[in-house]
């Protein structure tokens, strides 16, 4: 494509980080780019894809968008700005080489010394003042991705890729292998899950060979062996059958020989990653677990710490919805072509550094995996991914992530906190650790738990509703090491009050992100619903009272400043009953003998118990009899809850939320203390058909509560209140069974008058079973 006057002599030395005058203006950009310049037309389309037309136009038209009488432009040419990262990370990476040789400490530091955005080159354009004596903000702007071709003399500066089926298909390999690489010799935290030189590979893995007619099923456990080996995290695609999957009737011919023209495309390319890094194993779930067999899928599933804990690799197949359409290729499109332009300089020997290229960068949109239930827990166990994105490549491993963009930040660090807790379990160096050391273990491993895998596990999406514990398994497996407490139903008996006092997402309002490409985000406040099957039929896979027991996104919405309320056992307004010691032989602490708050001493729940629909809670507490009522404004009344009062209204006008005033058995003690209003003066509310003719009595009015969801809501006027924490003055909206006196979860409730405070905590402690 023939290229402007202009743009034939511009190089990258002539923008390399500094403001370099491009064109006269707008319109004299445009119609180069008309005439067919390829690249005036990836600027102009640029400017075009991230600005409104309306300040495009003011901008052709040489006026000042921000004025009404459209005044004109003090400077309309326009600029390319050139922010190249070659040299820093160079020297980066010279001074952490230096650092750690002089420390004697190689792969202790984290290697970055904050967020790089890889090498970039900004278009801007029309502005009020002269940008060359201001630093004033042009109104027209865009941004231009960077990249190098693997093999040409940029590629030693540039570490940015472009991977697509028509340019670079290979790229991945070079990608992955050259991070790979820098890891195994760098990052000490990326190592095994344990300290075995060889770790634990799964029961069974499937042999590659080096080519086709080469593949066959392995029993890893059974030969002893103990190997590199590559997994892969994957959506089936709803409905999807393989065609080979292993079952009780064809073990023994794919112990023999596996027919890779009969793999689905995921399968066979995730293979293939294998071939190229020169790994012979691989771990596949429907290759490698016996389908239909109920016994192996339980025992299996309660191994994949093992599994993806202890891969080199796991290849995360983020993009495909369906496994027989594969994830190597990215099937994004650009709406201009990349632009190769020159480098301008020669290397140190004298030769010529060739092309670099420049593009309009791809979304950064997340895959469908990252909604899937099953998936979360092989992201966060496995040490190395290889995360095959809707827009990119990306590599993650306990210390960074990359994007082949040259985009790079610093990891979470999860698996390296869930695996510290084996220091608790190794008799070797349990000992030495202190009891203070011990607390800051479980601490930080409860934070983790509620604040952090709760909010990215509870989101997703599982195909059977009733895997919701057997997903999150083997991550519940590590927390208990550092826990050591019961696992009951999803909340850890140690820290019961603040496992009891989990929200929804969808009750704080928060406002949805519409422009991420219709992809899911975790700021989208997904209406909570009960779990039901295939055919619409209610599923019960938790406890009323556990997060589990819902199909929405459960946040815990303590900050830090509420740690000491939470940790204070004075703060609580309930308590487990007082039970015997029991002769155990429990292989937690003696907490967990201590800390009983259910009815049976040993109920069918653990971290390794896939499936826990039922576990009865019994302990003490104030339980107080109440009224709800359809949201309404009250004089002097003002609700307490941590959203906006848009949404708060909102939630009224749906349903969720409700006001709360004490019952009319509660009145004789309201009136001991004082607060019974001499004289009732209810007023009668518009409301639902259900609620048509109900009353309020504003002057009762102490509280709010939220529904967790909103089929609950239907047909509940009289309900209970347990107060759970003082302080906050939060607790649990209950619902009482009159045939067993049994309680089940509601919502939650906040206190607002503290005039009330005293009833809340006044009565005689009882013995509240909830299921």
């Amino acid at each position: 494509m023939a290229r402007c006057t202009i743009c034939a002599s511009l190089t990258v030395e002539e923008i390399r980080d500094r403001m370099t005058y491009y064109y006269p203006n707008l319109r004299s950009l445009r119609d180069s780019a008309a005439a067919g310049c390829d690249m005036c037309q990836l600027c102009w389309t640029s400017l075009q894809k991230i600005n409104h037309r309306d300040i495009i136009a003011a901008v052709l038209a040489g006026k000042c968008p921000e004025d009404e009488g459209g005044g004109p432009l003090v400077d309309e040419r326009v600029w390319l700005t050139g922010a190249f990262s070659d040299k820093h990370r160079a020297v980066a990476a010279a001074q952490r080489d230096k650092a750690e040789k002089a420390s004697g400490s190689v792969g202790s530091s984290s290697g970055l010394a904050g967020p790089d955005s890889g090498s970039q080159v900004y278009v801007s354009c029309g502005n009020r003042d002269d940008p060359e004596t201001t630093n004033s903000e042009a109104f027209l702007n865009s941004t231009l991705g960077v990249f190098a071709d693997p093999g040409t003399p940029a590629a030693r500066l540039f570490v940015e890729r472009f991977v697509s089926p028509d340019r670079n298909p290979r790229g991945h390999v070079e990608f992955a292998r050259g991070m790979v690489a820098v890891c195994k010799k760098r990052h000490r935290e990326c190592g095994n899950a344990t300290e075995d030189r060889n770790p634990e590979m799964p029961t069974r893995v499937i042999d590659v060979g080096t080519a086709p007619g080469e593949t066959k099923l392995v029993n890893a456990l059974n030969r002893g062996i103990r190997e590199p080996y590559v997994a892969l995290s994957y959506c089936w695609g709803q409905g999807v059958r393989h065609a080979t999957e292993l079952n009780d009737g064809n073990l023994g011919s794919l112990l023999e020989f596996i027919d890779e023209t009969k793999l689905t495309a995921a399968h066979l390319e995730c293979i293939s990653i294998a071939r190229d890094f020169g790994i012979r194993y691989v771990w596949i779930d429907s290759l490698c677990i016996i389908q239909g067999n109920e016994a192996d899928w339980n025992y299996e599933s309660k191994k994949m710490a093992i599994v993806y804990g202890n891969a080199t690799l796991t290849v995360i197949a983020a993009r495909s919805a369906d496994s027989r359409q594969g994830f190597l290729a990215n099937k994004q499109h650009s709406a201009a072509p990349p632009v190769a332009l020159p480098f301008g300089t020669k290397d140190a020997s004298g030769k010529d550094m060739g092309n670099i290229y420049l593009h309009i960068p791809r979304k950064p949109t997340t895959g469908p995996l990252h909604r899937r239930g099953w998936c979360f827990q092989e992201a966060v166990l496995s040490r190395r991914k290889l995360i095959f994105e809707n827009a990119e490549i990306r590599f993650s491993c306990q210390r960074t992530e990359h994007w082949e963009s040259g985009k790079t930040i610093e990891s979470q660090k999860l698996r390296k906190q869930l695996f510290q807790g084996f220091r608790l379990t190794n008799p070797h160096i349990s000992s030495t650790i202190d009891e203070k050391e011990r607390e800051r273990l479980r601490s930080e491993m409860l934070y983790i738990w509620y604040k952090m895998l709760l909010w990215d596990f509870t989101p997703r999406l599982l195909t059977n509703p009733s895997d919701i514990f057997a997903a999150i398994s083997g991550i519940a497996q590590l927390a208990e090491m550092s826990i050591r407490s019961r696992y009951l139903a999803g909340i850890w008996e140690v820290d019961m009050v603040r496992g009891l006092l989990w929200h929804t997402w969808f009750s704080f309002g928060m406002k949805v992100k519409k422009d991420y490409g219709g992809q899911f985000s975790l700021l989208d406040p997904i209406e909570p619903v009960r779990p039901t099957d295939w055919d619409g039929k209610p599923v019960v896979r938790a406890p009323s009272w556990s997060w589990a027991s819902i199909q929405g996104h459960v946040h815990e919405r303590s900050t830090p400043r509420d740690e000491y309320i939470l940790k204070d056992p004075a703060n609580y307004l309930i308590r487990p009953k007082p039970r015997p010691k029991p002769h155990s032989t429990d292989k937690h602490d003696d907490e967990s003998d201590i800390l009983s708050w259910t009815a049976l001493d040993n109920p069918n729940c653990g971290p390794d118990v896939l499936h826990m629909p039922y576990c009865e809670l019994c302990f003490l507490g104030q339980p107080k009899q109440v009224r709800c009522s359809k949201w309404t404004t009250v004089a002097g009344f003002t609700p307490k809850w941590e959203a906006p009062p848009t949404r708060i209204r909102q939630m009224g006008e749906q349903g969720y939320m409700v006001l709360l005033e004490p019952a009319k058995s509660e009145y004789a003690r309201l009136n001991e203390l004082g607060l019974l209003p001499a004289q009732d003066t209810p007023s009668t509310i518009s409301s639902s058909t259900e609620d048509e003719g109900s009353v309020i009595s504003p002057a009762l009015v102490f509280a709010n509560a939220v529904f967790d969801v909103l089929e609950d809501r239907a047909g509940v006027t009289d309900c209970w209140f347990l107060p759970i924490i003082k302080e906050k003055w939060k607790g649990l909206l209950l619902r009482k069974d009159p045939s067993n006196g049994k309680f089940r979860r509601l919502g939650m409730v906040s206190v607002s008058k503290k005039e009330f405070l005293p009833w809340v905590v006044s009565g005689p402690e009882e013995e509240i079973h909830l299921v």
